[in-house]
């Protein structure tokens, strides 16, 4: 009997094929992703590992189209922003035709990236990422990390909250002194 959860728009509705590797050999792909495509820069193994039609989810990246080339200029993207860009892979699993793992990444921020000029602080940020693998390639790619926990980390986010509670304790400021100031009183004569 076939598993509900082989079917269904988040699965493609497809059955895992028989042409797919042993969960072994997958996480051996993905390994070899994180590791020579993010850590060390090499974009020509993206075409190796990654399947000309791969699509790529991320919150921080909504606008991140599907395909092999794309992953390459986005991971480009990223090692511009973060030239020194390590991943470290903190636990794997893998079933059927997908790849689970948790991250770890590491990099100083040196140049521009999500439109935040580089702080050179260096920042760690935990996170996960699913890839489902159609032969020997990944099909697809589900990640999910904080990206508050970076911003916080670059001392954007608490500037941005700093600036926001000053502005507010101006405010504040501003109208108790309105209310303590005197009004003119003015009286009625009949």
């Amino acid at each position: 009997m076939e598993s509900a959860y082989n079917f269904g728009p988040w699965k493609g509705g497809l059955t895992m094929s028989a042409q797919n590797m042993q969960p072994t050999d997958n996480k051996q792909i993905v390994h070899r992703f994180m590791d020579e495509c993010w850590s060390q820069g090499n974009l020509n193994a993206v075409s190796e590992l990654v399947a000309e039609n791969c699509r790529y989810h991320d919150p921080v990246f909504p606008s991140l189209t599907s395909g092999a080339e794309n992953i390459k200029n986005h991971i480009q993207n990223c090692r511009n922003g973060f030239p020194d860009l390590m991943f470290m892979i903190d636990d794997t699993i893998a079933e059927r035709d997908e790849v689970v793992i948790h991250w770890t990444v590491t990099g100083t921020h040196k140049g521009q990236f999500l439109g935040m000029p580089p702080t050179n602080k260096k920042a760690s940020v935990t996170g996960s990422s699913i890839s489902r693998l159609e032969g020997s390639q990944i099909a697809e790619i589900w990640a999910n990390w904080n990206l508050m926990s970076l911003m916080e980390q670059l001392g954007i986010a608490m500037a941005t909250a700093a600036e926001s509670n000053a502005a507010q304790s101006n405010t504040a400021q501003s109208n108790a002194a309105q209310s303590s100031t005197p009004k003119a009183e003015s009286k009625v004569r009949g």
